[in-house]
């Protein structure tokens, strides 16, 4: 992974309210509800120190979670006064697991069974050079029938914002040709300016089912 480019984004971005929410994001209470994470493992690639976690850990059954830098993992972990043991690159705290390492190097050995996946801006927010690779990643760490639940940033937004990339919300379909997308939120004209005020960058939002495993075709090609 191309490191300084994350540990850049981090000093440039970390704070900046429309990169680090001081919240649960709504849409994950709207669409990720208790009851549908019930019994779930849940897979947050790119986690950073987001608060997203601690609802997922509440009502999941096991949480994974994955951050290049070990401060912002001790951060998270000082700021919401959780208590952990670290092993090796792991930082375990009850249900909760995040590995201090670079996504592009887990295996699916390392993660173990995946229900859920949680991208919050974590595709987008990678420059254009490294989606697709971040993508290869994914499909090998998921099975078949996985949930993605992508969230990407209004491209103008967050190219006005400043805050790390951006991508058009219809390129989302060609990252993932191999699962039923449904593009649940779309930013609208009465959310516009209620999000600008609060300096939070205009989200779609799109849960996506995997219907076929693109690396077993591309291995017989």
């Amino acid at each position: 992974m191309e490191e300084i480019f994350w540990f850049n984004s981090w000093e440039v971005n970390r704070n900046h309210p429309g990169f680090f929410r001081q919240d649960i994001h709504p849409y994950i209470i709207k669409y990720l509800t208790p009851f549908s994470l019930e019994g779930k493992s849940v897979f947050v690639p790119l986690c950073g120190k987001s608060l997203d976690l601690l609802y997922f850990s509440h009502f999941a059954f096991r949480v994974v979670g994955v951050e290049i830098s070990e401060r912002t993992v001790q951060q998270f972990f000082a700021e919401t006064k959780r208590s952990y043991k670290r092993i090796g690159n792991r930082f375990i705290s009850g249900n909760l697991t995040i590995f201090c390492c670079d996504f592009f190097g887990l295996t699916s050995a390392d993660l173990g069974a995946i229900d859920v996946v949680y991208d919050r801006a974590s595709l987008a927010a990678l420059p254009p050079s490294l989606r697709m690779r971040y993508r290869q990643v994914l499909e090998q760490l998921t099975p078949v029938g996985a949930l993605n639940f992508l969230n990407t940033p209004e491209y103008d937004a967050v190219k006005s914002a400043g805050v790390l990339s951006g991508m058009a919300h219809d390129a989302v379909a060609s990252y993932y040709p191999n699962y039923v997308i449904d593009h649940v939120e779309r930013p609208t004209v009465s959310n516009q300016e209620t999000l600008r005020s609060r300096s939070l960058p205009q989200e779609h939002a799109f849960l996506m089912h995997k219907l076929y495993d693109t690396t077993t075709l591309e291995a017989l090609n």
